[in-house]
């Protein structure tokens, strides 16, 4: 091969513009002896140097690396609104929770004031029982008496239907039963008032039931004849002393 073609392309446009330059000086178009590079062909011409290709693999890496970055923090933005919305969600409950327990605790304090009051109803109510119906006094210890009812009702005070309902053990406590006309299982009498707080019992009422009139008899005849043969048995046993 030639030394034209051992020859790098820089090489060749440098010595062209070198005889380029002293052609100029001597006032001649082309030199002698140095023949005029011409390109092949057009891709030839438009060609980038060679001293440019080494960038390309340079860019490439580049380009890499900034795609790493970009994964990365994709990755950390993702991971951080995942965190946001977990603590996001934990701070509702805890809310939530917050409320609810305030909620509660707020009704207990209100159902253990009433319940310490309900023996001042208990008490009013025995006073009014007790005292003449024209007194004067009488009069202001009912105005009392109702005031303080009306403020208890706002609360969600509200007492147990007793007297002439069914006994039911959820809200009535039974202290004896009676033998009546009525039905069985009917309460005759209240002894203490018993009272509901927003449809939760806070006291049952006490009160006294209505039984069967011949179970009642049969018992009394039962006893009657007991006695009558402890009698009879007892003359028996002073006649054979005798």
């Amino acid at each position: 091969m030639s030394d034209s073609m051992d020859k790098t392309e820089f090489e060749k446009i440098l010595e062209r513009k070198i005889a380029e330059e002293e052609a100029r000086k001597k006032g001649d178009e082309t030199p002698d002896g140095i023949p005029e590079e011409v390109p092949q062909n057009a891709e030839e011409a438009d060609a980038p140097d060679a001293v440019s290709s080494p960038a390309q693999p340079a860019a490439d890496s580049e380009v890499d690396l900034c795609q790493n970055a970009l994964d990365q923090m994709t990755r950390e933005r993702d991971a951080l609104l995942d965190q946001l919305l977990r603590a996001r969600a934990d701070f509702d409950n805890y809310r939530k929770r917050s409320l609810r327990d305030m909620d509660q605790l707020r009704e207990t304090a209100s159902a253990n004031l009433i319940r310490a009051l309900l023996p001042v109803l208990d008490n009013f109510e025995r006073a009014l029982a007790h005292a003449d119906s024209g007194n004067p006094l009488a009069e202001g210890v009912v105005m009392i008496q109702k005031q303080l009812l009306d403020v208890l009702s706002a609360e969600g005070l509200k007492p147990v239907e007793a007297k002439g309902a069914h006994f039911d053990p959820h809200y009535h406590e039974a202290l004896a039963m009676t033998p009546a006309d009525c039905a069985p299982g009917i309460v005759l009498e209240e002894y203490e008032r018993g009272y509901l707080l927003k449809e939760q019992l806070l006291r049952p009422a006490k009160v006294i039931v209505s039984c069967e009139i011949a179970a009642e008899s049969s018992q009394k005849d039962e006893a009657a004849s007991e006695q009558i043969n402890d009698e009879t048995a007892f003359s028996e046993s002073e006649g054979n002393h005798d």
